[in-house]
């Protein structure tokens, strides 16, 4: 891995990681607001918001620089379609299992993608 792609890297795994303190403390907050299965609910709804997301660093980080630009853009398609069809898998297995409580689900999701997109600027 050269340099360009592991500062990439590492960006991510700064925004991934802000992400997953994001979900973590407002799963917190709803422990003790709510109960258990409300706060478990939203976790695991962040979750499937972040867990597509590394998936995605992992593939497009894996190479970097002018001179491999058609492997990166292949790498972006490719990862971005993975993350795709695992966000869809992942929330349709979750949604199905009737474990979880829906709207609490679909809350963490919205935090953990709002989360994504808030990420302080110094990250990028």
């Amino acid at each position: 891995m050269n340099k360009l792609a592991l500062a990439g890297l590492i960006t991510a795994c700064k925004i991934i990681g802000f992400q997953f303190f994001i979900v973590a403390i407002v799963s917190l907050l709803v422990l003790v607001i709510q109960n258990r299965d409300a706060a478990l609910s939203l976790f695991v709804g962040g979750c499937c918001g972040i867990l597509p997301n590394i998936v995605l660093a992992m593939f497009l980080f894996s190479s970097a620089g002018a001179t491999q630009l058609k492997t990166t853009m292949s790498r972006f398609y490719r990862g971005c379609s993975i993350k795709l069809i695992l966000t869809s898998i992942v929330l349709a297995i979750i949604l199905k299992s009737q474990l979880f409580l829906v709207g609490f689900v679909f809350f963490g999701f919205a935090l953990a993608l709002v989360a994504h997109v808030l990420a302080p600027n110094s990250f990028h």
